[in-house]
């Protein structure tokens, strides 16, 4: 399941740089259901990660963790999906006045937000449980760095609270949700697991 788990994940961060690379010329092309497709695919390449976490670690305190592990990449791998369909659909019927901007913006809200952020809530509790899976087996290093990444789920909480109080409260509304900052702690947190989890298997190749 190692190598499996290694291909798929380095294959999952290789699409995520090539639509960085790439966004800027996609999105002048309009490309955004694309986009949103090769995302789908890009978590996909990812779901055998926290299984392959569980076995490495054989951690039973990691078993619930795995699990929100698991419904965050289904979650957002759904998400990416609808929006794609979205997306296309309004595109491809730019000129029917039927399809107002409002109702354009709504499809977009119910896809996205809170759903984006629950998903990144459940991303941080997987994170805190692999960092206590971590410290229990002697690697404080990696469990520092997940406790780090744990953290995050007041950043999502309060981006959910915000979003679905009807009398918002100004202290959640100070989380902006941050498309470069999200982006770009998903890229760290999946590239730090993917590098352990393959250090992990050249090293026990080595030994034996």
């Amino acid at each position: 399941m190692s190598i499996s788990t290694i291909i798929l994940g380095w294959i999952g961060i290789l699409i995520f740089l090539i639509i960085v690379f790439t966004f800027q010329k996609l999105i002048k092309n309009n490309e955004f259901a694309f986009i949103h497709n090769l995302m789908a695919l890009m978590y996909a390449m990812w779901f055998p990660l926290p299984l392959a976490l569980y076995q490495l670690l054989n951690s039973e305190l990691l078993q619930v963790g795995t699990i929100f592990g698991l419904v965050y990449l289904i979650m957002l791998v759904i998400t990416m999906t609808l929006q794609t369909g979205h997306i296309t659909y309004i595109v491809k019927h730019n000129g029917n006045k039927s399809i107002t901007d409002k109702q354009g913006d709504y499809m977009m809200a119910t896809l996205s937000n809170p759903f984006e952020g629950l998903a990144n809530v459940f991303k941080s509790i997987w994170a805190l449980f692999l960092g206590i899976a971590f410290w229990n087996s002697g690697e404080i290093l990696m469990a520092s760095i997940m406790f780090l990444f744990s953290l995050l789920i007041f950043y999502y909480l309060f981006i959910v609270l915000d979003i679905s109080l009807v009398k918002r409260i100004k202290f959640f509304s100070k989380a902006k949700a941050n498309n470069f900052l999200i982006n770009l702690e998903t890229l760290l947190f999946f590239i730090i697991l993917i590098s352990y989890i393959t250090f992990n298997s050249c090293w026990k190749k080595r030994t034996f």
